[in-house]
């Protein structure tokens, strides 16, 4: 299934205005879902503790929140910094943030048609700890 992306920038199968009928199909029933204030949010939690919750709107998808180093679904995401570079060389900025009581982490920024992927590897620099997509 294709996506209705409102941009061309994807967080592997996942962009912006998606339904949750199409987040579903790609991740499976979630563990439980909540609707307030005219947006509805489902929430999917792992053997390792919460991995993914998705944001809703009228139109579709508005911010999307995955933690790769405990992701156990089974919806292909970059999971790794080699993932960053491979799917979106060229196109990312990074900054350095705090991470981890002391620790820095670096932060991959991509930006493209109005929606925005942060990427934040762990304190050593190899895997993606925490990914949001949002406008």
């Amino acid at each position: 299934m294709t996506p209705n992306k409102n941009s061309s920038l994807a967080f592997g199968a996942f962009s912006l205005n998606m339904s949750k009928e199409e987040i579903i199909s790609q991740m499976g029933k979630p563990t439980s879902e909540e609707a307030k204030d005219g947006f509805t949010e489902i929430f999917y939690r792992g053997e390792k503790g919460p991995n993914a919750t998705f944001l809703i709107g009228k139109d579709g998808l508005v911010k999307a929140t995955w933690y790769p180093s405990v992701y156990d679904g089974k919806a292909a995401i970059p999971k790794t910094k080699e993932d960053i570079e491979k799917n979106y060389t060229g196109k990312y900025t990074t900054e350095k943030v705090d991470c981890y009581e002391t620790a820095t982490c670096t932060n991959y920024i991509v930006k493209q048609d109005g929606t925005k992927i942060e990427m934040t590897l762990d304190w050593e620099e190899k895997i993606i700890d925490r990914v949001i997509l949002e406008e």
